[in-house]
């Protein structure tokens, strides 16, 4: 036969003895420890917070301290890629006043006029024993050389060639050695305070045409200590 329970003397846990998990917003015991924790929590928080704030927004001594001192330029503020007056790659070009002038070109070609010009005749450097050492002492006084005659072209280029010669002008087969050395104006390179016509004999009409000083060959072979063929 089943025993009888009397479920009256049976200990039955309520909801009331269990703790509810949200006792803590409504119970009157526990509302000041939990007050004070959250209240400290907020407060440490806060505090950690703002400290943590301060010091990203104050920059510290270390920081300061690896900053490089320099000085300044006046216009260190003004945009940037735009060049400034104090020199440099970027720098402009100071005041008109400040720059050097540059000398006014008083000759032809941008200099002043040469001192002497001297032009050769065919016939005359053909009887100079050595035409080379005549002509390189030449250029030790005078500006330019050149060699004109009443030859072709070609014959005055072969003359060159097979002495080894070195010269500023000479004419052309289109014109005469009179035109040649009249067209030496003062528009012309060759332009000099003094410009001379070295030849022979019989050739001074040369020098006349063209305006030139003539010095017969002999008297220049004299003076300047030249051996001439016979």
């Amino acid at each position: 036969m089943t025993e009888r329970i009397d479920l009256d003397d049976v200990e039955v846990e309520t909801e009331e003895d269990e703790g509810n998990d949200g006792d803590w917003l409504w119970r009157d015991d526990a509302s000041a420890d939990i007050d004070g924790d959250v209240g400290e929590t907020a407060a440490g928080e806060s505090a950690s917070s703002g400290g943590a704030a301060t010091e990203s927004e104050e920059p510290s001594g270390d920081s300061q301290g690896d900053r490089i001192p320099h000085v300044p330029y006046e216009s260190s503020n003004s945009p940037a890629g735009i060049p400034k007056d104090h020199g440099g790659a970027g720098g402009g070009a100071g005041p008109a006043e400040d720059r050097a002038e540059a000398p006014e070109a008083s000759g032809p070609h941008g200099g002043g006029v040469d001192d002497m010009a001297t032009a050769y005749t065919y016939e005359a450097v053909q009887q100079l024993a050595d035409p080379r050492i005549a002509l390189a002492e030449t250029n030790e006084w005078s500006d330019w050389i050149g060699l004109v005659g009443d030859v072709p072209a070609h014959a005055i280029n072969s003359f060159l060639r097979e002495h080894q010669l070195d010269i500023d002008f000479f004419n052309g087969s289109g014109d005469g050695p009179a035109e040649r050395l009249a067209a030496i104006g003062e528009h012309s390179m060759f332009y000099s305070e003094r410009m001379v016509v070295v030849g022979t004999e019989g050739e001074e009409w040369i020098a006349e045409d063209a305006g030139w000083e003539f010095v017969d060959l002999a008297d220049a072979a004299e003076s300047a200590g030249w051996e001439l063929d016979d």
